[in-house]
């Protein structure tokens, strides 16, 4: 009997607490239609609001790297596209010094410069090793082919397998980094900046190889004769990542940095800037494929032997006199000195839209009646700008005091394409900055939205957008935010916001290349036209 009065009195207090949940549940939907309208719900509507979409052409994005809290990726590479146009950008950067400073010591001969730049890869399982002359497969001692990593190139678009030029330049133009009109701010660099360039240091064909994953070096003056190859150093990256590599002007390095009468310049990284400015990377063609490189553990080494006095070990002879284990011989040694990557990191794009789809309606949007097709395209490319409501709407809408439950822009792709952004950005186009669903604690990144979205077949459908929080900041009665134009572009991760540095303002950079096209306004008889869904209560 007790244990049955237990049981009925464990139920009562289950029935109790279910109760207090329903009770607070409704309590917060309760306060959740005061904060928006200091009134209770009494009505539930949907309706469908045309909206007024074209183009905007972005002549040029920043893409430098000294805002310190908006890191850009680089853009290497040509690329030629029917629908978008084509497109070729550079990479400059500055050089720094390494760590332990810059002594090349006595009778400095170079074996090879070498510009090393890492792709964005992810290793796909293993390979056969093969010979990087012949092609033949390399062996191990049982005649059984060794395993080498393989590797798949990330963050890479276009045609892979079409070769175009590459040519790397000294910079002539000095990079800041502050401001030299506001040294309280820091230098801004975009797409379109023009750049001197002085001494041509490697040109040569190139398309993407994600095999390269090795360096050999020669070393021919160990003995002091140039004929001959003293030994062969296997230079591997760590996880045996492969990374394009370009042989720079032995010449250039052993004038400019080796037999250099003016020690203080490289004293330290200021001195080193101004006296060797950087490198130009300049990619030329008529088509082939765009990398986003991020160049933290790019460099420049110079491989190199010098003379010291060492001691050989029993079994070697060092300088090549025949006699092993002398002590205080001068011998070549093998030394290497890297250069990495620093300081000042920019870009340069070049667009041409002739003859490509997207030109006319680029060239001249329809900014009274929006446009069937919308274009979004980085780098330099194209946004897209909505008008969401004109003024009589807003001001019915305003009278009627709609509590909006959910708004939003649903954007549909056109058809089957390749290599689409997976994330859009909306914004507020008259203020440059984020809408309210961003940042607000209470909506936040997930529910504006913008990633694409997949139908049942896995085919890219759809992005879409929920500005619940603005357009009920808009529609309020008393103190109304201001209707701003919304804009449409590729997300980046420079888009994020920053926690420790609250700030609505959206940045201008802009590199990735991909592009997407998407259902306009018109004609209002397409069902997957861009419009701007409501769900209302009053």
């Amino acid at each position: 009997m007790a244990l049955k009065n237990t049981t009925i009195f464990r139920n009562i207090g289950l029935g109790f607490i279910l109760l207090l949940g329903i009770v607070a549940c409704e309590k917060d939907l309760e306060d959740i239609g005061v904060d928006l309208t200091d009134q209770r719900p009494f009505d539930i509507g949907d309706t469908v609001f045309e909206v007024i979409a074209y183009h905007r052409n972005i002549d040029s994005s920043r893409v430098d790297n000294n805002n310190a809290d908006k890191i850009p990726l680089y853009l290497l590479g040509v690329n030629a596209n029917g629908t978008f146009g084509s497109i070729k950008s550079d990479l400059v950067t500055q050089l720094i010094l390494p760590v332990g400073g810059v002594d090349f010591g006595d009778n400095v001969i170079i074996d090879r410069v070498v510009l090393d730049i890492p792709y964005f890869s992810t290793r796909d399982g293993d390979q056969d090793a093969k010979d990087p002359v012949t092609g033949a497969p390399i062996k191990d001692e049982g005649g059984d082919t060794l395993q080498v990593p393989n590797f798949k190139l990330d963050s890479i678009y276009g045609n892979t397998d079409l070769p175009y030029t590459i040519s790397v330049f000294e910079l002539g133009t000095f990079l800041n980094t502050l401001d030299p009109e506001d040294p309280t701010k820091a230098k801004s660099y975009y797409s379109d900046k023009e750049y001197d360039l002085e001494s041509s240091l490697f040109q040569g064909d190139f398309k993407p190889n994600r095999n390269d994953t090795v360096l050999y070096v020669e070393r021919v003056y160990l003995d002091g004769d140039p004929e001959t190859v003293n030994d062969i150093d296997t230079i591997k990256k760590e996880n045996s990542i492969p990374s394009m590599k370009f042989d720079l002007d032995k010449q250039f390095f052993a004038d400019r940095f080796v037999n250099h009468n003016n020690p203080s310049d490289f004293d330290s990284n200021d001195n080193f800037v101004r006296y060797f400015r950087g490198l130009y990377i300049d990619a030329e063609g008529l088509d082939g494929s765009l990398m986003n490189l991020l160049t933290t553990n790019a460099t420049v080494s110079i491989y190199y032997t010098n003379e010291a006095v060492v001691d050989e070990p029993d079994d070697e002879d060092l300088n090549y006199n025949g006699i092993e284990g002398e002590e205080d011989v001068l011998v070549k040694t093998k030394q290497t000195m890297i250069f990495r990557f620093g300081g000042v990191r920019t870009g340069k794009y070049e667009r041409v839209y002739g003859g490509s789809v997207i030109e006319p309606v680029l060239v001249n949007p329809d900014k009274v009646n929006g446009e069937a097709k919308l274009y979004v395209q980085g780098a330099g490319g194209s946004e897209v700008i909505i008008e969401l409501l004109d003024q009589e709407t807003l001001d019915r809408l305003r009278a009627e005091r709609f509590l909006i439950n959910e708004a939003k822009l649903i954007l549909y792709v056109d058809g089957d394409q390749q290599e689409l952004p997976e994330r859009l950005f909306l914004y507020k186009y008259d203020f440059d900055s984020f809408l309210s669903d961003y940042y607000n604690p209470r909506f936040g990144d997930e529910v504006l939205g913008g990633r694409l979205q997949y139908d049942d077949d896995g085919n890219p459908e759809k992005y879409i957008f929920r500005i619940t929080d603005y357009l009920t900041r808009v529609l309020k009665s008393e103190e109304p935010v201001k209707l701003s134009k919304l804009a449409l572009k590729n997300y980046l991760s420079t888009d994020a916001l920053n926690a420790t540095v609250f700030d609505t303002i959206v940045p201008d950079y802009n590199w990735d290349p991909k592009g997407v096209v998407i259902y306009g306004n018109r004609p209002l008889s397409n069902d997957k036209r861009l419009k701007l869904e409501l769900f209302y209560s009053k």
